[in-house]
């Protein structure tokens, strides 16, 4: 056995002859060995804005976590337009969702609890629009632009409610140092206002070093991150906040990138002293400390994630990290996707390795999120030991265990936690000094016994490529083929729920032939 038919990493930007990549590398991720399975979504809740209730007639039942229950009145309410997951003081984890009307809360039991504001009736976010949220103390804070800013208190609070203090209504909301900071204000997109100084209702600008800033260029704010400095992100700058103690300025603005910034607003996440986004030109990763930027992917995939995205749908674009793999997983509407009304596909990007993958995914919603804990005793309600959903040490079951969470167009949370996905690997073509070869069989290095070869082979580079039928590993881990020509590239597919560690590459057995 020796290689005629490349294999490597997923550098579509690459292609060429003979390049040691790979065309496609779908629902897996990468991994320093070469790929991993990537565990399907499997859902974990009933929908958010459901109303549950016991069977007590005889009602259509649905099971959600192996309990029956039914759907009371009301149904579905709106789009899922934000969810948020976070840990308390006491390792409690609290876990919210927003929809157009209504906030909600998780039980234990993956119920979803309409704990919206008491007074002032439903919330009125706009289709299109996301609830965003921070945190601050004891404090979570919500805002949707076009409701009054919300809070909910971990220690005491049955019910959102609006925050006091009368703070401005906003698109985006970070913590900055001992400040809530706000930014894209009703009626001005270019002003930031921040609190008072460890004071989340304090919002009088002038007292208590609470004021507002108004950023002249660069175009509107798109997002914000906080810590012990803040960023300000715009469409076309971004601009580092740095609190000065005894200034009446009280932050000082320092610009840190011009005529480039957040195209897809909720791109936007940050992971320890990085963060990620998609500018205007691409995805990016950015120093926390220096400010500066990078792209990601150039020379590997970035002109293939570009040319993929679907235009004018940066809005719908959702970005969330994934510690199980160290992953940036971006979710975008494909060009596959008809109707363009919501994400269909994923960038699968491992900052460690600065290697990708992308996955097909529907996307409504997406966040890292903390996993509600499950004792042994409440373990019951997700089934037997032989239809849990996942195995005993899936961080699923600890509570607290950060993991990337997904609501799809059902409206249910979900976990990459289930079966594998079904993988498909498209080489680059091989071929070797002009001279025809015929290929009688390959053997792929993948710890997989169920997989399927498809051998495309051509005579010209520009020759239709078709693939010959798809062909089964033997019991020697043989895939018989017996195809000729000048270029061949290979399809790889493992089924889905085919249990397999990693894809390392594809060897071939050839000869030589005279030309044609």
């Amino acid at each position: 056995m020796s290689r005629l038919i490349p294999f490597g990493r997923w550098h579509p930007d690459r292609e060429n002859t003979n390049a040691t990549i790979l065309l496609m590398a779908k629902n897996v991720h990468p991994h320093a060995a070469g790929f991993a399975p990537l565990p399907a979504p499997a859902t974990v809740s009933g929908p958010v804005g459901a109303t549950y209730v016991t069977q007590t007639n005889g009602d259509p039942i649905q099971t959600v976590n192996g309990a029956d229950v039914v759907l009371g009145e009301g149904g579905a309410d709106g789009t899922v337009a934000g969810i948020v997951s976070y840990l308390d003081k006491e390792g409690n984890t609290t876990s919210f969702a927003g929809t157009e009307t209504k906030l909600w809360k998780i039980d234990s039991d993956g119920n979803w609890n309409d704990i919206s504001r008491l007074s002032g009736g439903a919330y009125s976010t706009t289709r299109g629009s996301r609830w965003r949220f921070a945190e601050f103390g004891d404090y979570i804070i919500a805002t949707n632009y076009v409701d009054e800013v919300q809070y909910y208190d971990v220690t005491s609070s049955t019910n959102w409610a609006d925050l006091s203090g009368s703070p401005p209504k906003a698109r985006y909301i970070t913590v900055v140092r001992d400040f809530v900071v706000l930014g894209n204000l009703t009626g001005d997109n270019n002003k930031l206002h921040w609190s008072a100084i460890n004071d989340a209702t304090g919002w009088s600008a002038g007292t208590a070093s609470s004021d507002v800033q108004f950023m002249p260029d660069g175009g509107p704010i798109q997002g914000l991150i906080g810590g012990e400095v803040g960023y300000v992100f715009q469409r076309d700058r971004v601009t580092r906040m740095t609190f000065v103690p005894g200034s009446g300025e009280i932050f000082q603005f320092d610009r840190v990138e011009s005529g480039r910034g957040l195209f897809a607003p909720d791109s936007l996440v940050y992971n320890g002293s990085e963060a990620f986004y998609y500018g205007t030109d691409g995805p990016y990763r950015m120093s926390l400390i220096s400010g500066q930027s990078q792209p990601i992917g150039v020379g590997k995939f970035r002109d293939w994630l570009v040319d993929d995205i679907q235009a004018g749908t940066q809005a719908l674009m959702y970005g969330a990290l994934s510690p199980r793999f160290n992953l940036y997983a971006l979710a975008y509407v494909s060009n596959d996707n008809a109707f363009a009304a919501t994400p269909d596909r994923m960038l699968l990007y491992d900052w460690t390795i600065d290697e990708a993958a992308v996955a097909d995914i529907d996307v409504v919603a997406m966040s890292k999120w903390l996993t509600q804990g499950v004792s042994l005793d409440s373990m019951d309600a997700y089934g037997t030991m032989d239809t849990l959903p996942f195995s005993l040490d899936s961080p699923f079951w600890k509570g607290g265990a950060p993991i990337l969470s997904i609501v799809g167009t059902d409206s249910k949370l979900a976990y990459l936690s289930g079966p594998n996905m079904a993988a498909t690997f498209i080489t680059a073509d091989g071929q070797v000094d002009g001279q025809r070869h015929l290929i009688q069989s390959v053997r792929p290095h993948i710890d997989a016994t169920d997989l399927t070869v498809e051998i495309a082979a051509r005579e010209r580079d520009g020759d239709v490529i078709a693939y010959a039928d798809p062909e089964t590993m033997e019991d020697t881990g043989r895939v018989p083929c017996w195809v000729s020509g000048n270029y061949f590239r290979a399809r790889v597919i493992v089924p889905s729920g085919s249990s397999w560690t990693f894809a390392k590459g594809l060897d071939t057995e050839h000869v030589a032939q005279g030309s044609r």
